[in-house]
């Protein structure tokens, strides 16, 4: 008799619970943060336990990140609010549980999974912060490795065409605006040519770009383009809304870690939905490019902050 009220109070108690976070969304709608906060403190006298707490537990999938990231970036303490510099999971995890002043002795199980709720954050922080890196690392024509993999490029986009000089009018046919594409990856750095070359190296779309990019009427320059979508990829990832797109590949793809070849792959994907939307408007000249790749923009970011931002792999 005791364990069934004890169930009885356990199931009424997450009722209660699950009332207030409703109750909380509506007077946050209403009134603003500042009155959610106050069901917060409820909500934590009556539990025990912390939102993030509360969250973690009661919250799968998707949404369950998307409330632990909203409820870190509303927090009074300066450690947590900046959850994003974080990069290795038991680093922030220790801080975290510091911070909460959240012991094994009280929540157990939170204890126990702690390392694993936020595994996927602290991946796609660091993801960010590679990616920026290799955005503001300038190409050089001087570094061999750099050199290298722009001659890989030409060799992957047209494999029967000869190159007749590093310095060529031949960079345009594949997208490029100079003689000399050095010149063009100067807003995205190294990032720009390495987005293009594996877009040319691993995927059978470039070379089904390539082909489109010369469309009579509706063409535009590979290159260039692609350019352009590397500078919408990392705004969508540097403003947060990205992140949901890969906090969806850790929960339904089994994502444990995330490289740079996770960005390259987001970014073939926005380019090939980017050329499709492009020619689709059937554009009357090039000159209406901006106006197209900004009404993209507002699709994608739609897109990605729905319950399915999944960006699936191109071939």
């Amino acid at each position: 008799m005791s364990c069934s009220l004890d169930a009885m109070f356990s199931l009424l108690l997450r009722l209660i619970l699950w009332l207030l976070e409703q109750l909380r969304f509506c007077i946050v709608l209403v009134v603003g943060e500042s009155a959610g906060k106050a069901v917060d403190v409820v909500s934590r006298t009556i539990s025990g336990r912390h939102k993030i707490q509360r969250i973690s537990s009661s919250q799968k999938g998707l949404e369950k990140f998307r409330r632990l990231e909203q409820c870190l970036a509303h927090s009074n303490l300066d450690q947590l609010k900046c959850y994003k510099v974080y990069t290795d999971a038991t680093e922030f995890s220790k801080v975290l549980l510091e911070a909460k002043e959240i012991s094994a002795a009280k929540d157990p199980e939170f204890i126990a999974r702690v390392n694993t709720t936020f595994h996927p954050m602290c991946e796609i922080n660091k993801l960010t912060t590679d990616a920026v890196a290799l955005k503001r690392t300038k190409y050089d024509s001087e570094n061999a490795e750099h050199e290298r993999d722009l001659l890989s490029l030409w060799d992957c986009l047209q494999p029967d065409v000869g190159l007749d000089n590093r310095i060529s009018s031949l960079w345009g046919d594949i997208g490029f605006q100079g003689t000399d594409p050095a010149t063009d990856f100067r807003g995205m750095g190294l990032l720009g040519l390495r987005n293009l070359l594996y877009l040319a190296k691993h995927k059978k779309t470039g070379q089904k770009l390539l082909s489109a990019s010369n469309h009579p009427q509706y063409g535009f320059s590979l290159a260039i383009t692609s350019i352009n979508l590397t500078g919408v990829l990392m705004d969508m990832l540097e403003k947060g809304y990205l992140r949901n797109h890969f906090y969806y590949k850790c929960c339904h793809g089994g994502a444990r870690s995330l490289t740079l070849n996770d960005l390259h792959e987001a970014h073939c994907t926005i380019l090939s939905d980017f050329v499709d939307f492009y020619q689709g408007c059937q554009p009357g000249s090039i000159m209406e490019f901006n106006i197209h790749k900004a009404a993209f923009t507002e699709v994608l970011r739609a897109r990605l902050l729905s319950d399915n931002p999944n960006l699936p792999p191109v071939e």
